[in-house]
This record gives C-alpha cells, sequence and structure tokens, in this order.
C-alpha cells in the first residue's frame, strides 16, 4: 500500500496536536493512577475519565453515521495475555516514571530520562519481536481465547445505545457524589480555566484537555485511523535495524514482517509521522509557555529508566498496545481485551506504588518533580 502526501500530513498534524494537548495538561495515564493512590490527588484521573466518555461517543457516533464499521475497530486477541501485559506494562511504565504517551511529551520538554525511557521501550519492542518465532509466539498462544479479539459493538443493538448508557452512568456517579450543581461548576471551570493568552499558559484545564484529545482522536479514526503509539514505535525500531542489519534482516523475522505488511517497503509511514510529531508538537507548546528545559537526570533514576523502558516494549508487544491506544482506541471501541489490559495495568501500578516501593517515593511524586 502506497500512503499520498496528504496522509502524512494529516498524521503529522493528529501528531502535533496530540503532544501539544498532552503538554499542555501534563496528562499522564500512569500518575493518574499512582497520584490517586498515594496522595488521593484524582485531578488526572478525571481526565482520564473524560477521555474515555468522549472516545466512547466518538466511536458510538462513526458507527452510527456510518462513517466507519466494526471492522474498522481495533480488536486483538483476546485472553490472558492481556491481562498478563497490561499488568508487566503498569509495572514498567511506574518504574520509569510515565506512560506511552507521557514519556513521549516529556521527551519534547527536554527530559533525557525520557529519551532513555523511550530509547529502550523500542528496545524492548524489537527484543520481544526476536523472540517471538518460536518462543513468545508458543508461550501466548495457550492464552488466547478468542483469535480476532470481540467488541461490544459486535451485539445487536443500535451502535450509540451501550456508549450512551455507559457515559449516561459515568455522569450519574458524578451527579450522585457532587450534585448537579457540582456538575456544571465543573465544566464551568474547565472551560474558564485561563490567564491571559492560551498558548503561552503552562497548564491547561485536564477534563478541557482530555474532551479535545477525544474529539482528535475520533476525526483520526475517521479520516485516517485508529491512534496508536508502541506498534508505530516497534516499526520506528525495526527501520533502524534495517538501516543496521539489511532489510533481509526485518523481512527475515515473523513479526517485524507482519508489522509491514501493508507497507510497499521497510520505512516510515503515517503512524509513525505522527508519534514524531507528538514530540515536536509537545516542544512547541513548552516553548510557548517557557517551560522548555533540557533537563539531565540524576544517575540514581538510570536503572529505572532502562528496566522500565525494557519492560514497557516487552509487555506493550505481549497486551498488545500501551495506555493510549488501550484507553482511546481499545475502550472507545468496546474492546473486551482493552478493558483487561487497562485492568492489568492498573494492578501492575499498584504492585508498584504499594509494595515495591513503599508509596511515596521522590520518584512517584508528581510529574514536575522532575524540572531539576
Amino acid at each position: 500500500m502506497a500512503y499520498t502526501w496528504d496522509v502524512f500530513l494529516l498524521a503529522a498534524i493528529f501528531g502535533f496536536l496530540y503532544g501539544f494537548l498532552l503538554q499542555k495538561a501534563d496528562f499522564c495515564f500512569v500518575a493518574s493512577i499512582r497520584d490517586w493512590i498515594s496522595v488521593k490527588d484524582t485531578r488526572i484521573l478525571n481526565g482520564v475519565l473524560v477521555l474515555i466518555a468522549t472516545a466512547l461517543l466518538g466511536w458510538g457516533l462513526m458507527l452510527t453515521l456510518g462513517i466507519k464499521s466494526v471492522s474498522d475497530i481495533w480488536t486483538v486477541p483476546l485472553g490472558g495475555a492481556n491481562l498478563l501485559g497490561g499488568i508487566l506494562f503498569g509495572i514498567g511504565m511506574t518504574i520509569a516514571g510515565g506512560c506511552g504517551s507521557g514519556t513521549l511529551y516529556r521527551c519534547g520538554m527536554g527530559y533525557v530520562q525520557f529519551w532513555i525511557v523511550l530509547f529502550f521501550a523500542i528496545a524492548g519492542n524489537l527484543l520481544f519481536a526476536l523472540l517471538y518465532d518460536p518462543w513468545g509466539r508458543d508461550a501466548l498462544k495457550p492464552l488466547t481465547i478468542a483469535e480476532n479479539g470481540y467488541t461490544l459493538f459486535a451485539w445487536p443493538l443500535p451502535y450509540y445505545v451501550l456508549p450512551a448508557a455507559i457515559v449516561i452512568l459515568m455522569l450519574a456517579i458524578v451527579i450522585y457524589r457532587f450534585g448537579i450543581s457540582g456538575l456544571l461548576s465543573g465544566i464551568k471551570s474547565a472551560l474558564t480555566d485561563w490567564e491571559g493568552s492560551p498558548l503561552k499558559q503552562s497548564h491547561w484545564d485536564i477534563r478541557l484537555v482530555a474532551f479535545l484529545i477525544g474529539v482528535v482522536a475520533t476525526i483520526q479514526f475517521a479520516l485516517m485511523s485508529n491512534v496508536s503509539i508502541t506498534g508505530p514505535e516497534t516499526r520506528i525500531g525495526a527501520v533502524a535495524l534495517a538501516q543496521l542489519l539489511g532489510d533481509d534482516f526485518v523481512f527475515n523475522n515473523t513479526y517485524l514482517n507482519a508489522l509491514f505488511a501493508e507497507f510497499p517497503r521497510i520505512g516510515l509511514g503515517p503512524e509513525e509521522t505522527l508519534v514524531v510529531f507528538l514530540v515536536i508538537g509537545s516542544f512547541a507548546a513548552s516553548l510557548l509557555s517557557g517551560s522548555f528545559k533540557l533537563r539531565i537526570p540524576r544517575a540514581s533514576r538510570m536503572p529505572f529508566a532502562i528496566g522500565g523502558g525494557l519492560l514497557m516494549g516487552i509487555s506493550s508487544r505481549i497486551a498488545p498496545g500501551c495506555n493510549i491506544a488501550n484507553v482511546i482506541t481499545g475502550i472507545g471501541g468496546l474492546s473486551i481485551s482493552s478493558v483487561l489490559v487497562l485492568i492489568g495495568m492498573i494492578i501492575g501500578i499498584v504492585i508498584v506504588v504499594a509494595f515495591v516501593f513503599k508509596m511515596p517515593l521522590m520518584l512517584f511524586q508528581r510529574s514536575d518533580t522532575f524540572q531539576d
């Protein structure tokens, strides 16, 4: 499949918008659960819930309007690998200090630590690919329940019914806890939290940012593809391997060869362009707000960056997918496998925060502790 220039342009725009928005809200999935567990801070968790609600409504709308069909929904093999991969990814991203998307936008802000995390996450992707045939494949096959995955949109119901029911339930819980006045106050606060120029403002309300990310992801789903990060990162790593060891090395690897099945050759496609421009978007946002700074990590953080990155890379291939793919694309598409992955990620975060590092430690404090 040969891609035209307009698809790459779309991918660049989407990636830039994701990076810009993620940076403006300091949006990181691991922080949403970690902060809630350790200090009862629900700021980022509220954003994740708004993102989930927006994605559900967005995917339901695209299907209802006939712009997309159930066959376009991202579904992966359903089974124990989803839960296992999620747990390992949750452990890895908590150790590393950032999730898949959090790592990328912090790269754009000048955090050298997260460039190291990204490098070793890609190395972990490639390590899994090298071990996949036959060891990885044979180990994961017994865990599979449904080879093609499963989406609740396959139920014989109008497409808007389940998304609307879930979102109405979420709203009912909010109203029960905070009242209608609290709900309206939260919406007003999200829309009016401005100080001077929005572009120069350091932080935007995370609920507004989550909604905007969900809208951008829905438009991407309609015009281009489902949003993903770790799959494209694996292809980026494979392209680097091809430059070092030749194209045949990639073609002869069962896992990597499959990643380029729709490509005319080994090279970067639109999704890889999106990942690159996500970092650029974060860089632009941090420059505008004056928050960009080259930050050299302490030596004590390096084992966490390396080990956490490797585990994130390997587990994102087991699950498969990272937080972005499973929260937006997976949950938005009512994919059962993504529900299992997210449950696993939460378990992994809890394991590390509550039992491994005996919360709270410096590594698990809010992300602004990485400013030094």
